[in-house]
């Protein structure tokens, strides 16, 4: 027989949003470089299960675009507040049974994570310097999007230690634990990037 648990954990990572208040001081993932953000394919390398997701948006200058984001850019599960692109992971384990009820010694990981990015309808009106400035904005936010998901996924082992280390009773708990730390370094990092504000990811 095979125990299977599991847990969803939602990390959120927006741009041109206030940080949410925290006072923790995990350390979360590197803010980008002076200098153009690498790309989110570079960024998220070798991590499998990434699913993208666009929502559109159309306009032939800065106010027009701006508009239309503020118009269809989703919420923040968080503080409620409308955010231009969001980051999320997710980590499931689960554990064979054994002679003590669980056998935690063979747990295994499962790892997704999906991006909500905004996507520009382009036409023949759209000029070439705006086309310009949302492929900058668009590259900044998706990879500061990317560095949370690659956060999580560098640091999954730690899930994974925390299984091991437990017991059938508190196993659950203590990935959950794990999983808390995580969302902690995830938040810190927002809170010093400006949610990607201070590595470009604002438009305009």
């Amino acid at each position: 027989m095979r125990r299977r648990a599991f847990l969803l954990a939602a990390l959120l990572a927006v741009a041109c949003a206030p940080a949410a208040p925290s006072n923790q001081a995990a350390a979360g993932p590197a803010p980008v470089a002076n200098g153009p953000p690498p790309p989110a394919e570079t960024s998220l390398a070798g991590i499998p299960n990434v699913e993208r997701q666009y929502y559109d948006v159309r306009g032939n200058n800065l106010f027009e675009i701006r508009r239309a984001l503020n118009q269809a850019r989703p919420r923040d599960p968080n503080d409620g507040l409308g955010v231009d692109a969001l980051s999320s992971w997710y980590i499931e384990w689960r554990w064979p049974g054994g002679a003590n009820g669980c056998d935690l010694a063979n747990a295994e990981l499962r790892f997704r994570a999906r991006i909500r990015m905004p996507r520009l309808v382009e036409t023949a009106d759209t000029p070439e310097a705006l086309r310009r400035r949302w492929r900058n904005y668009a590259n900044a936010l998706e990879a500061h999007e990317a560095n949370h998901i690659r956060h999580a996924w560098d640091n999954r082992g730690r899930v994974l230690a925390a299984i091991r280390a437990s017991s059938c009773a508190n196993a659950n708990r203590d990935a959950q634990g794990a999983i808390a730390q995580l969302v902690r370094a995830d938040v810190a990092y927002d809170q010093r990037t400006r949610h990607g504000l201070l590595e470009g990811a604002h438009f305009p």
